[in-house]
């Protein structure tokens, strides 16, 4: 597999990871983006800078597809952990497609919850302000298109007896707050599990999601503005997402 790089420097490699990638492995047997990226570089001619050391400055679950930066050299990645730190000088779009259709009143709004990561079960749990192992967490969305089942293009070979007048729903996502599977977990939460979700799923989503034939989480970091760490530029990234389920919008 060839990770599509989308812009390279001296400062910062920026590219596209795919669904199923992780960002770096514990696991030597494992392919992740870290691994992968270095060997590109070994091997391709076209590179800019020849070097294969690589920073994680910041990262995207391994389920999740999306557009991510490395850093190339310390002061760089110093640089953009700080913006990944105050938040607003790193800027993320996310789409995702989730399972039903939101209120007419809730098209466009905020999630705001408390939660923590359990480390025995690799989740996030949502739970409320009382609990000292807990933190806010909110993210803003808005739904930009809606779908019911029966309109789907693999309808012609999928029944969907049982989820006739259900829905899906296009929705682009602002994070307020960086926390562990957040959106997964908050929009679950909600009453909207995302497509392809197996961690954090309804009964119906999880049976639109196989009837559909989702087998990644339908979500995609889609976007992403960050200050250049030696320019001061602003670099500004967009891709359109590779899930199948997201050209049904």
């Amino acid at each position: 597999m060839s990770i599509e790089v989308l812009y390279e420097d001296n400062d910062i490699l920026v590219c596209h990871k795919p669904a199923g990638v992780a960002v770096q492995s514990s696991s030597v047997t494992s392919s992740d983006m870290e691994t992968m990226l270095r060997s590109q570089i070994l091997r391709s001619g076209k590179f800019k800078n020849k070097s294969t050391l690589l920073y994680i400055v910041h990262r995207l679950d391994q389920p999740v597809e999306g557009i991510i930066v490395f850093a190339r050299t310390k002061k760089a990645a110093a640089d953009l952990s700080a913006q990944v730190q105050a938040g607003a000088e790193m800027n993320k779009i996310y789409m995702a497609v989730v399972f039903g259709a939101f209120a007419d009143d809730e098209k466009e709004g905020e999630l705001r919850d408390y939660m923590y990561r359990d480390a025995a079960s690799r989740s996030a749990v949502i739970s409320d302000s009382s609990d000292k192992k807990a933190k806010e967490c909110f993210l803003s969305y808005k739904v930009i298109s809606e779908k019911e089942i029966n309109d789907i293009s693999a309808n012609n070979v999928v029944d969907f007896s049982e989820h006739r007048n259900d829905k899906i729903s296009l929705v682009e996502i602002h994070l307020g707050t960086g926390r562990y599977h957040q959106i997964r977990a908050q929009f679950s939460n909600a009453g909207h599990p995302l497509l392809g979700d197996r961690r954090y799923l309804s009964e119906e989503s999880d049976e639109v999601s196989a009837r559909l034939m989702v087998k990644d989480v339908a979500l995609c970091a889609k976007a992403l503005s960050f200050k250049h760490p030696s320019t001061g530029e602003t670099m500004n990234f967009d891709i359109s997402p590779q899930g199948p389920i997201f050209n049904e919008f």
